[in-house]
């Protein structure tokens, strides 16, 4: 049970466990049962106390489980029992292995020449790439409403990583789109020119409203929308080397908006601003926008604090990991062969050729069997990160199955398989880097929804979003010391209730009122 002791996430785990366990046995059979699943947690005060605040407050005797509930709760002890061992095991060892040879074209030639460690990375990073090529194509997902292949993805690395080998097969597949996109900027760039050394009585020529498909990161919204109501549905695309550019830009102001298009981009939401300037853009359109972001692990946390965990875009991010070890020696990589760069043009042909509804029943029922699976194994091992990354991992594993079935040109054995794995991938992965922070926001959640807020949390409740210590001190009264309302502040920034900004100044983030 090596996962239950982990330190860390032990107190979480046995809190999510204790309502149901609580119903099932009295206080001292309990204490026996940790004695022996958690040995070493049983003799800290945490453990006892918290143990011992369950019985007291929410244990009802009237209304303990019913046989069919201590059925499924006692099978998935026995499950996480015999399993959680060899899992924990196997875990950091774990290879996804990709069947290289049988992949389609393009695929293909952007394996070859790079290490087996790099190729999930590798293909991870190229799909949302990809998926922009085929904007055109419509699927129908197994809940029976049509899609377009939308997807964004995160590469993690420590400096010095290899990450540039991502940005180098992206390239080669962008190659093509960025000769037109190039043509087009000089077009604008020509009559923008133009218009500014015009004469005053001269009329300026008109925007001449040309299609751009790959745009940068820090693109702002207004320039954003513009370029997605020229595209008129085709998908732009985004390549970010460095993932504290995206932190950085977005952080403040009306950047904060990027956030919501992103969400809203995997399913093509509609967005839109209205201003009365003229210099800033107005309308609505469908996003249509596809990205991919290269970062180390401390800027993917800065990026993904709590509340882009739980607004459910962390669901929508294929992430992977370029495995580092400091002491290996160094990777070697070859160059593509002029038939290599051949075959992918060809391949990038290919997706932008593909148009109208694609029907794909064997990849739907692959899928579906998929999410099935897991969400059984999700409701017998209570695991709730499971059961939520697993709804839009089975989305995307669907997606990137398509894209390797316009490129093969069939539902073949080995498309449903890829699917199935990048499914998998996904799911782990998203499971790995944002399931703590979920499971955070989640026992929150659960833990002060049915008990009294404090006169603390009250406070917090009627503070504005931008606070002063001053601010803090008038509610508080003046009774109080700098060093308990300091206490305050360090307790709020710790649980993630609020940043500061400023000397003087926090802010409030994300906030359930009498929840957090």
């Amino acid at each position: 049970m090596a996962t239950l002791n982990r330190d860390g996430v032990r107190h979480n785990t046995l809190k999510m466990l204790l309502p149901t366990l609580c119903q099932m046995m009295p206080q001292a059979e309990l204490l026996g049962v940790l004695q022996r699943k958690m040995p070493e947690y049983i003799r800290e005060q945490d453990c006892t106390t918290l143990v011992a605040n369950f019985y007291e407050k929410y244990v009802d005797p009237n209304r303990p489980l019913n046989h069919k509930q201590c059925e499924v709760f006692l099978k998935s002890l026995r499950v996480m029992t015999d399993e959680s061992e060899a899992t924990d095991s196997t875990e950091q060892t774990l290879q996804w292995k990709l069947n290289v040879k049988s992949m389609p074209i393009g695929l293909r030639e952007s394996m070859k020449g790079n290490p087996e460690c790099m190729h999930m990375p590798l293909v991870v990073g190229l799909m949302p790439c990809l998926m922009a090529m085929a904007s055109d194509v419509e699927v129908r997902y197994i809940d029976g409403r049509r899609h377009h292949l939308g997807g964004m993805s995160i590469i993690q690395a420590d400096q010095a990583s290899n990450k540039s080998a991502i940005e180098a097969a992206v390239d080669l597949w962008m190659a093509p789109i960025r000769k037109e996109d190039e043509v087009a900027r000089q077009r604008e760039e020509q009559i923008s020119t133009r218009n500014k050394n015009r004469k005053n009585n001269e009329r300026g020529e008109a925007d001449p409203k040309l299609l751009v498909r790959e745009v940068p990161i820090t693109i702002s919204c207004s320039r954003l929308l513009k370029r997605l109501k020229i595209a008129k549905g085709k998908t732009l695309y985004s390549f970010c080397p460095e993932m504290d550019t995206l932190v950085k830009s977005n952080s403040a102001g009306n950047w904060s908006a990027k956030y919501d298009i992103y969400r809203m981009s995997f399913d093509r939401g509609r967005w839109g601003q209205d201003y009365n300037s003229d210099q800033a853009e107005s309308g609505v359109a469908n996003v249509a926008y596809n990205w991919t972001i290269l970062g180390t692990p401390g800027s993917i946390k800065r990026c993904f604090k709590a509340d882009n965990v739980e607004n459910g875009l962390s669901g929508r991010m294929m992430v992977s990991e370029i495995p580092d070890d400091p002491y290996a020696k160094v990777m070697v990589f070859d160059e593509p062969s002029a038939v290599d760069v051949q075959n992918i043009e060809q391949a990038v042909a290919i997706l932008r050729g593909c148009t109208g509804y694609y029907d794909t029943p064997r990849l739907r029922k692959a899928i579906g069997d998929w999410v099935e699976e897991k969400r059984q194994e999700a409701a017998l091992a209570l695991d709730r990160a499971k059961a939520v990354f697993r709804k839009r991992a089975a989305v995307i594993g669907f997606r990137c199955g398509v894209v390797y079935m316009l490129l093969a040109g069939k539902e073949s054995k080995s498309c449903l398989e890829f699917a199935r794995l990048m499914a998998d991938y996904t799911l782990q992965m998203q499971i790995k880097n944002f399931g703590p922070v979920l499971m955070q926001q989640y026992e929150r959640s659960h833990s002060f929804s049915s008990i009294q807020p404090s006169a603390n949390h009250i406070i917090f409740d009627e503070l504005p979003t931008t606070f002063l210590m001053s601010d803090l001190r008038a509610m508080k009264g003046a009774e109080y010391s700098d060093g308990a309302l300091y206490s305050i502040i360090h307790r709020w920034t710790k649980e993630g209730w609020i940043e500061k900004t400023s000397h003087r100044t926090y802010k409030k983030l994300k906030y359930p009122s009498r929840v957090a």
